[in-house]
C-alpha cells in the first residue's frame, strides 16, 4: 500500500491548477493523491503517514492544465472546471483533480458519468455557482454615487467568487457607463470605464473604506425601490417562506427594498 500524498497549494485558482499539474505528472496514482489548498496560511489537521508536498505556482503549469482539459477532454468539461474552481467549497480542488483524471481516460463523456462520485459532486457545485450568478444578475442594485462624471456602484456579498461573470453581464448592458461592482465577501472589485474595458483587483483596506464611504451616499432613486416594494405587496398573500426561496436572506443585504 502506498502512503497518501497531499499536495498543499495556495488557495487560489492558480494555486489549485499548479497543484493539479504537479500531481498529474507525478504518476503516483490518483487514488493516493489529495489536493489541499492552504487558507490564510493555515493548513487543516495533518494526516498520519501522509507525505506533504508544497506546490510552487507557475503560469505555465496553469496554462498546460487548462489547455489539456479543452483539447483532451472537452470544452464542456472545461466550463465545469472553471465554474467549480471559483466556488467556496472546501473540497473543490480535490474534486476537480479526480474529475480531470477520469476525464483523460473517459474523454468527453465524463460530464455524463454520474456513476462517479466526483462527477456528481462537480455537477452539484457547478449548479450552485450558476444559480448564484443568475440570482445576482437579477437582483444586483446600482446607485449613482457621483454626478460628474456619473459613477455607478453596486455592492454584493456572494458565497462564491463570481465577480468576473457578473461584471461581464453588466459590462455588456452598461457599456457607456463608469461603474464599480464591489464584492465585499472576497475584498475585491471590478472597475468598468465607458470604452468597454474593465478589470478586477484585490482591494487594500483604504480602498475598501473609500468604497464603503461612496456606498453611504443617499441616491434619490433608492427610496423608490422601498415604495414600489410596499405598494405592490398584498398583505393577505404574503408568503415569507416563498420569498426566502426566491431571494435567500443572504442576498438581501444590499437591496434597498429590504432595508
Amino acid at each position: 500500500m502506498k502512503s497518501l500524498r497531499i499536495y498543499q497549494c495556495e488557495d487560489s485558482v492558480d494555486g489549485i491548477f499548479s497543484a493539479i499539474y504537479d500531481a498529474g505528472i507525478s504518476g503516483y496514482g490518483h487514488e493516493y493523491i489529495r489536493i489541499q489548498p492552504v487558507v490564510n496560511g493555515q493548513s487543516s489537521e495533518l494526516e498520519l503517514f501522509a507525505d506533504y508536498i508544497e506546490v510552487e505556482i507557475s503560469e505555465k503549469k496553469v496554462d498546460s492544465v487548462l489547455k489539456a482539459i479543452r483539447e483532451k477532454i472537452s470544452y464542456e468539461a472545461y466550463t465545469y472546471v472553471m465554474r467549480v474552481v471559483i466556488s467556496s467549497e472546501p473540497d473543490r480542488a480535490d474534486v476537480i483533480y479526480q474529475f480531470i483524471t477520469y476525464g483523460f481516460t473517459i474523454g468527453a463523456k465524463i460530464t455524463e458519468a454520474m456513476q462517479l462520485d466526483c462527477v456528481r459532486r462537480m455537477f452539484t457545485i457547478n449548479r450552485n455557482v450558476n444559480n448564484e450568478i443568475n440570482r445576482f444578475v437579477e437582483i444586483l442594485r446600482f446607485k449613482e454615487v457621483q454626478k460628474e462624471p456619473s459613477l455607478l456602484l453596486a455592492v454584493m456579498e456572494p458565497k462564491h467568487s463570481i465577480l468576473p461573470m457578473v461584471t461581464e453581464h453588466f459590462a455588456d448592458r452598461f457599456n457607456p457607463e463608469w461603474f464599480i461592482i464591489y464584492d465585499k465577501t472576497h475584498h475585491e472589485a471590478s472597475f468598468h470605464n465607458p470604452d468597454g474595458r474593465w478589470e478586477i483587483r484585490i482591494l487594500t483596506k483604504d480602498e475598501e473604506e473609500g468604497i464603503n464611504k461612496l456606498n453611504e451616499v443617499e441616491e434619490e432613486y433608492s427610496g423608490l425601490w422601498k415604495v414600489f416594494f410596499d405598494t405592490i405587496a398584498v398583505e393577505e398573500r404574503k408568503s415569507h417562506e416563498r420569498q426566502r426561496n426566491m431571494i435567500p436572506i443572504y442576498l438581501r443585504k444590499n437591496m434597498p427594498e429590504f432595508e
